[in-house]
């Protein structure tokens, strides 16, 4: 059952990821990435109740997952279909891989409340600064565009004031959950050695400290565009190195 929904799940992502390409304004469309989240949803459910915990892939997966849902409801008062025109095939992508079997994967076991809402605060995190990237990716292009007039290439998207805001409101809400994180996790933490963990903190903190740079700068100095941009892409690789490059360089070494 929980094959069929992952597979279910996946079908119906590459569809919504279509149909915001090619139908970007009709209401369907956004019907249509709503039931593809909402198989996402129970394909979680059923493969967190079938493991003992969290792996690599299914925190993959509930990132993926939050990050569309945000997408989802900024695209209700902004055109963000071309974003999301990416972002349902990559989930479709993570969706598949968690499908396909068999995964000889390190389990993180999340019996105590404490860790599960340490990884679901993670995983909002890094939702939100995935969606910061896919913003400022656009941004700087849109930017790049009107600065050198091809004007005929301009994307699809909200004005760049309206793109800005949004990749900042999404960059503090990310900040915010990210400190809590590293609160949290110090906290959980209780032998980085032992727990392979040196790598990640250290990423995890000098991407603290990028993004903690860009919102000062924007607050005092008045940061923007480009810089704004390089600064939020620069943090974010840090921040994936951290977790997913750390994860997978873990499950080579233990295999």
């Amino acid at each position: 059952m929980t094959h069929l929904t992952l597979w279910l799940a996946c079908i119906l992502s590459l569809t919504a990821g279509g149909t915001y390409y090619l139908r970007p304004g009709a209401r369907t469309t956004q019907s249509i990435g709503a039931i593809a989240i909402v198989l996402h949803t129970m394909a979680l459910i059923q493969l967190l109740a079938s493991k003992d915990g969290f792996d690599f892939l299914t925190i993959g997966l509930l990132i993926a997952l939050i990050g569309n849902l945000l997408l989802w409801f900024s695209n209700r008062d902004k055109d963000l279909s071309l974003l999301l025109s990416i972002a349902f095939p990559m989930a479709a992508t993570i969706i598949a891989l968690n499908a396909v079997e068999p995964w000889d994967l390190q389990q993180l076991h999340s019996a105590s409340l404490g860790t599960s809402l340490h990884i679901l605060i993670a995983s909002v995190a890094y939702s939100l600064f995935t969606a910061a990237c896919g913003v400022g990716i656009l941004l700087a292009i849109q930017e790049y565009q009107l600065k050198h007039h091809h004007l005929k290439q301009l994307l699809r998207v909200p004005p760049l004031q309206v793109l800005e805001r949004l990749m900042f409101e999404f960059i503090w809400a990310a900040f915010v959950l990210l400190s809590i994180t590293m609160a949290t996790g110090f906290y959980f933490i209780e032998d980085m050695f032992a727990q392979h963990l040196v790598h990640k903190t250290a990423f995890t903190i000098a991407s603290w400290f990028v993004f903690a740079g860009l919102l000062a700068g924007r607050l005092f100095l008045g940061w923007r565009g480009q810089l704004a941009v390089k600064l939020t892409l620069s943090g974010f690789v840090l921040l994936m190195l951290g977790y997913f490059g750390s994860q997978i360089a873990l499950e080579i070494l233990s295999n």
